[in-house]
């Protein structure tokens, strides 16, 4: 007999209510940028950046890389093979010796973002204790939340982090299994975290035993004349280093590493190779031979090249955004830490302002919008009011120019008074 499917019962609900796992039912609670605004006035512009400017990618570079690959016809094939899920042995060794460790603890990911979730799936059980600074860059609890852990928030001031309060409770009995940190052009407040604090940071993690995991997202990017101290030792086995090509090369090609401790390397590699078996190796290929790995020379100055002239704009650009601010709104801007990177964390002096009623404002009159500082901060704090994050580095100087100005009548319109 053949039974008929009442097509009642096949609604998206009912399908979603008998079919979903216990993850993919559960209602998304990360941390993010707030409500979304829905689609954007005609014409907006956005000072929400977090990608390169166009003007600063380096398309020749590209293109040239590309031209030479797919003239070889036996690399090409080689190419669109299956690979190791490691990457591609030039381009890691290359990444080894930039680091100064062993090739074999070098695994090439789809991006930073990629390389964490790896790297959390690799450690994090349910409850776990992690420390994440605060304030912090609020989309990593995308990949977070599916692990549950109990969040430990490590303060952060205008002088780095306050490793005194953690120390303190790691004496009483906290016992975190990782601590994520941004230790160069920190997002969203530009920090760089110090050298004595990394040394006393990586000595903590040692002696409690927790991992730190250096999301190094904007490395390659300190305006000029900052300084930037050595990043967490790797020769610790209890420090990841999590890279990524997009802030230079370009996010599209989806392309970053670890330094995993070699305790780690096989639990890593085997979780990546269960899910998507390796990054593209067209894509490695090309990277490849724009940085000048194996016996090849660095295209157009190669990664190192690329950024100097990316990091000296957006220097630029910075210095921009900051001085029409400061300029146009009464009582100016504030803005504590101008070291390098792709954003702006200014303090609105005037404390008259209902940030998110300029908001409102920004993104229904005058089209733009900007990241609201309340949404980086994990604990309610006094120190988020009159906080603005801007994006310095998706725009040209005309484009941050026209943005500044609408986010400023915004800011200065009578409706936007507390």
């Amino acid at each position: 007999m053949t039974t008929t499917l009442d097509p009642a019962r096949l609604t998206p609900s009912r399908l979603a209510d008998g079919l979903l796992s216990a993850l993919g039912a559960r209602e998304d609670r990360s941390r993010g940028f707030g409500r979304s605004a829905g689609s954007p006035l005609p014409g907006a512009v956005p000072l929400l950046g977090g990608a390169p400017s166009p003007d600063a990618l380096p398309l020749e570079a590209i293109r040239l890389a590309a031209a030479h690959l797919t003239a070889d016809p036996q690399a090409l094939v080689s190419t669109l093979q299956y690979s190791a899920p490691s990457g591609i042995t030039p381009l890691r060794e290359w990444i080894a010796r930039r680091e100064g460790v062993d090739p074999a603890r070098v695994l090439v990911t789809n991006g930073a973002f990629h390389g964490l979730s790896l790297v959390f799936d690799a450690l994090l059980d349910r409850g776990d204790r992690i420390v994440v600074e605060d304030p912090t860059y609020p989309l990593i609890f995308r990949d977070l939340q599916h692990h549950e852990p109990e969040l430990l928030p490590l303060p952060l001031g205008p002088d780095g982090l306050d490793i005194d309060s953690l120390e303190a409770r790691l004496e009483d009995g906290a016992r975190p299994k990782l601590l994520y940190t941004v230790p160069d052009f920190h997002n969203p407040t530009g920090l760089v975290t110090p050298a004595a604090q990394r040394e006393r940071l990586v000595a903590l993690a040692e002696h409690y035993g927790f991992v730190i995991v250096s999301d190094n997202a904007y490395d390659g990017l300190a305006f000029p004349g900052v300084d930037v101290p050595a990043d967490y030792s790797p020769d610790s086995d209890l420090v990841v280093h999590v890279r990524t090509f997009s802030k230079i090369l370009g996010p599209g090609l989806r392309l970053g590493y670890l330094v995993l401790p070699t305790w780690l390397v096989a639990p890593v590699t085997r979780l990546r190779a269960n899910q998507d078996q390796h990054s593209s190796v067209p894509v490695q290929a090309i990277v490849e031979r724009v940085v000048g790995a194996g016996d090849r020379p660095p295209i157009q100055g190669g990664l190192d090249g690329i950024a100097e002239r990316s990091r000296t704009l957006y220097a630029d650009r910075f210095d921009l955004v900051t001085g029409l601010l400061d300029a146009a709104l009464p009582g100016g801007v504030s803005v504590e830490h101008r070291t390098g990177g792709i954003f702006l964390w200014a303090r609105i002096e005037d404390e008259g302002i209902d940030l998110a009623a300029a908001q409102h404002l920004a993104r229904t009159r005058f089209g733009t919008d900007a990241v609201l500082g309340r949404f980086f901060f994990l604990e309610d704090s006094a120190d988020d009011r009159g906080r603005l994050r801007l994006g310095i580095s998706h725009l040209d100087a005309d484009g941050l120019r026209d943005g500044v100005d609408r986010l400023v009548a915004a800011l200065t319109a009578p409706e936007a008074r507390r």
